[in-house]
């Protein structure tokens, strides 16, 4: 993992405002990137230890993947989502069910690109709309089975 220098992480920062209309983010944490492009935040009280025996194979919270675009976590779109003001998508209840379960959601043919997740004010993640769906993102080892 690589930790990020404040320009690098100003750029991502920046992004997420601009695409989700988050505006006046305030993350302040270090961000680490690995070689997939997935961003992991961690508090910059990290610095303070001395890391030179640490052997880790991970550190952080998943954050975001920057791969493709700024497609966040669960755990980020509940951390922007509250400032969130644009490509937020709000879910009926039996909308939220299929969404937990793994499904893919219907949604007018006219909406492009990753979507937050919303249900009353709780965030659920990031799906990707086009062709009248939005492609659910959450892991198979974090569905909801059987009947919500």
């Amino acid at each position: 993992m690589k930790m990020l220098h404040k320009k690098e992480t100003r750029k991502i920062i920046d992004e997420l405002e601009d695409y989700y209309g988050a505006g006046g983010l305030k993350l302040d944490c270090i961000f680490l990137k690995n070689n997939k492009n997935k961003i992991f935040i961690i508090s910059k009280d990290f610095k303070s230890l001395d890391a030179r025996d640490l052997r880790v194979n991970g550190l952080g919270l998943y954050f975001l993947n920057v791969s493709k675009g700024p497609r966040l976590s669960i755990e980020g779109s509940q951390i922007i989502g509250r400032k969130a003001r644009k490509n937020v998508y709000e879910v009926e209840d039996n909308e939220l069910s299929e969404w937990l379960k793994g499904y893919d959601l219907k949604c007018d043919e006219s909406l492009k690109g990753y979507k937050i997740i919303r249900s009353n004010k709780d965030f659920y993640g990031v799906g990707f709309a086009s062709n009248g769906k939005i492609k659910n993102f959450i892991p198979k080892e974090r569905r909801i089975r059987g009947n919500v």
